[in-house]
């Protein structure tokens, strides 16, 4: 992939918060990982399910009705992982953050018929309801790249994820009390949605304001959640298991976009160029 490709996208990422890149996973091979990633979200559906209503029960708000997640999915199936080093995904990572770019989580997500909206918010580190976070006003330091995967076409009707172009400019979260004017369950002006064909990553700044949207279709709209880290910023307080973890979430109650470590064996079906960017997950 050209260099022009890149730079695109780091214009546009710059310039409104977001770009879309299309055609990362072949469309023969789209079956297949929908297929599999749908079935490792149900096999631990209950138990994550059971996760999310202990965080509640601790007084956070975390998810939305309807919408089925499973963190780490990549435990579970390796299907995916050839694409997550797609030279346009980790070239524009680099471009912004320089060499040592590594994987900061990869989660499974899917949107059922009638599920609720959820809140505006900005992803971790900047998100203020996560105990370990940056606080407000933000410096204007890009310090985390998420990306969205369709795996199946994104739609307004489907759910394509609410964004607001231009807001990771913006020195606070939505869900912040000091940001007047702003209601986290309700419509902004200049608020659109994420859409594009399967096979497609939505690729943006954290700091831009998104919110889940419910799925108003008669099908289930399937994503994984995968985002890229500078190696200058500490993950720890994400990897369960870890001091940092131990501190700032399990001791206090508090919550943290926490997930499991990937273990040996999953780890070492990862392809070469895939592996460097996630062997700090592994922890044994």
């Amino acid at each position: 992939m050209s260099s022009i490709a890149i730079d695109t996208i780091v214009l546009e990422i710059k310039e409104r918060g977001y770009s879309v890149v299309e055609n990362v996973i072949p469309d023969a091979a789209l079956p297949e990982i929908r297929r599999e990633v749908t079935a490792a979200q149900q096999r631990r559906d209950a138990k994550t399910t059971a996760e999310l209503e202990q965080i509640r029960a601790r007084g956070h708000r975390v998810g939305a009705a309807g919408v089925g997640l499973l963190k780490q999915v990549i435990n579970e199936t390796q299907c995916f992982a050839p694409y997550v080093a797609d030279p346009r995904l980790v070239g524009v990572a680099e471009a912004f953050f320089g060499d040592f770019v590594r994987v900061s989580c990869t989660d499974c997500v899917i949107t059922h018929p009638g599920s609720d909206r959820g809140p505006w918010h900005a992803d971790w580190p900047y998100n203020p309801t996560n105990t370990a976070h940056i606080k407000a006003p933000y410096p204007d330091v890009l310090m985390h790249l998420s990306t969205i995967w369709m795996l199946t076409e994104f739609t307004a009707d489907n759910g394509g994820t609410y964004v607001l172009p231009g807001s990771h400019m913006r020195s606070r979260n939505p869900v912040d009390s000091h940001v007047a004017g702003i209601d986290p369950d309700g419509e902004i002006d200049g608020q659109m949605q994420a859409t594009g064909p399967a096979g497609s990553v939505f690729f943006y700044d954290s700091r831009m304001w998104h919110a889940v949207a419910p799925n108003c279709s008669d099908d289930i709209r399937i994503a994984l959640i995968i985002r890229y880290a500078p190696w200058w910023l500490n993950l720890t307080p994400s990897m369960r298991g870890t001091p940092d973890n131990e501190r700032m979430v399990a001791e206090i109650g508090g919550k943290s976009y926490d997930a499991i470590p990937i273990c040996r064996e999953a780890f070492e079906q990862l392809p070469d160029e895939v592996k460097p960017l996630y062997r700090h997950w592994v922890l044994d």
